[in-house]
């Protein structure tokens, strides 16, 4: 028989044997012991990785231990709880996410409904740009995904897969999430994905694998959950108990109900003629007047705060264009801003090991969460640099360098002006309050921007932050000298 002939009789035997998408979900469901669970608590411990905050554009997010991990869901109620404890994993700390930590640290999400909040102590902080996403991520594990493709009539498929018969089920939830999921020939979920909005890398795959199941009370569950977003590990683990119909309810605190989303706020400082800290956030930018444009120096978060900032940087710099974006590392709260300055006409000034990133990022899709960007498409430009950079008028100054093996990010940079002395850095130190004491060990990221001040013979006078205060560099020796 020839070849063809045999593939396409294969094809048609598996077309032809196939089972309805309803058939398929209603064999998991009674393998998976899914028809009669209303919720969910299973606990294990495993790895955290924290999303957008690598060492280099091209190396994996940093990873933390997680000492103890605990989820409960119900279902109905649309609610998740999740608890854990995590460490430093990475030795020496490189890349963001907090690192390094400092002993334990613990995390409590939580979502119910279209309401979510955190618990980093006894006092709840609502999070409700978190909510969505953490609905999501409800209808991605194994039970919640059965249960939301009955309930969003799924569409399904039958694949051959290394030999084994697999069905891939589709459907949209919350509106706009596609969700595609495996069922394979035994009847379990082994892997679920959809793509959420990400402000640096637009329609952002998630993947999330499910092995090793057992059976716990009747219900059977992985014992192995590894998740994937942006091409990287963002979570692996050991599963290592499960409580079916556990309790799970979840009651939204008071304030937490009553909470909205804050309006992007925008408070500017003139630090000298023509240079403005715009404030008002947990990330700052600062504006830079030249003779016939101005420089942003960072674009950080996403559209809704940078085009706060341009506006507000227009104000205070009427009829002259941002010519000029400097990004000070990849990190995507960051470099989320990046779209919006490149709409604007702003050309990227940035690390040469960070352009080949953002070429790829800036065409990506993005039609989960449009921006100015993705409905009038513009070609990126930039200006890279290894070491330094200048950019002036003749007049006014901007440099920009390279802080040299700083483990928070390998192409950090920093901003000077020379003649208001100047410097303008990122995540490498955070003034702390006025009256807190120094830390008991000087942190290794601050350490490393005083060691490249003085490599460069900076004549610094006062620190701009990306984040925290406007301080004097006298604040930077006090934080890294030894306490005793």
């Amino acid at each position: 028989m020839p070849k063809k002939l045999l593939l396409s009789l294969s094809f048609l035997a598996l077309v032809g044997c196939a089972r309805s998408p309803q058939a398929v979900l209603q064999d998991a469901a009674t393998t998976m012991g899914a028809a009669n669970l209303k919720s969910i608590q299973y606990s294990g411990s495993g790895s955290n990785f924290a999303l957008g905050q690598s060492f280099n554009p091209d190396a994996p997010w940093p990873r933390f231990n997680v000492k103890t991990y605990t989820r409960a869901i119900d279902y109905d109620a649309r609610s998740s709880k999740e608890e854990l404890v995590r460490t430093q994993a990475e030795d020496p700390p490189r890349g963001g996410g907090q690192q390094p930590l400092v002993g334990e640290q613990q995390q409590r999400n939580m979502v119910s409904g279209d309401v979510a909040w955190n618990m980093p102590g006894d006092t709840p902080t609502p999070a409700p740009a978190a909510a969505e996403e953490r609905q999501l991520q409800i209808w991605l594990t194994p039970h919640g995904f059965l249960k939301a493709a009955m309930a969003n009539n799924a569409t399904g498929v039958a694949q051959a897969d290394g030999g084994r018969n697999v069905t891939v089920l589709s459907f949209t939830v919350l509106g706009k999430f596609k969700v595609n999921g495996v069922i394979n020939d035994q009847n379990l979920v082994e892997k679920v994905e959809t793509w959420v909005p990400n402000p640096v890398l637009g329609d952002m795959l998630v993947e999330t694998h499910y092995s090793d199941y057992q059976d716990f009370n009747g219900v059977k569950f992985p014992t192995r959950i590894h998740q994937v977003s942006g091409g990287h590990p963002t979570l692996e683990l050991t599963v290592s108990a499960v409580e079916p119909n556990a309790s799970a309810a979840l009651e939204v605190p008071e304030p937490v109900r009553q909470a909205t989303a804050p309006p992007v706020r925008v408070e500017s400082t003139r630090l000298a003629e023509g240079v403005w800290y715009i404030a008002g956030g947990s990330h700052h930018s600062v504006a830079v007047e030249f003779s016939d444009f101005m420089v942003m120096v960072e674009g950080p978060q996403n559209e809704e705060r940078s085009l706060a900032v341009i506006a507000e940087a227009k104000k205070l710099i009427p009829n002259k264009p941002i010519r000029y974006v400097v990004n000070t590392h990849h990190h995507f709260d960051h470099s989320g801003g990046l779209r919006t300055y490149v709409a604007e006409g702003a050309t990227i000034v940035t690390h040469q090991m960070n352009r080949p990133f953002y070429e790829r990022t800036l065409q990506a899709a993005n039609t989960l969460a449009p921006d100015t960007l993705s409905r009038s498409p513009k070609q990126a430009v930039f200006e890279t640099l290894t070491d330094k950079h200048v950019l002036t008028d003749g007049n006014r100054t901007l440099e920009i360098h390279l802080i040299q093996g700083n483990l928070h990010n390998e192409g950090i940079l920093m901003a000077y002006l020379p003649r208001e002395r100047i410097l303008i850095e990122a995540d490498v130190f955070t003034p702390p309050a006025p009256d807190a004491p120094p830390p008991a060990a000087p942190p290794v990221f601050a350490v490393n921007l005083q060691e490249n001040i003085q490599r460069l013979n900076l004549n610094v006078a006062r620190i701009a932050p990306i984040h925290g205060r406007v301080v004097p560099v006298a604040d930077l020796r006090r934080f890294i000298t030894p306490r005793g």
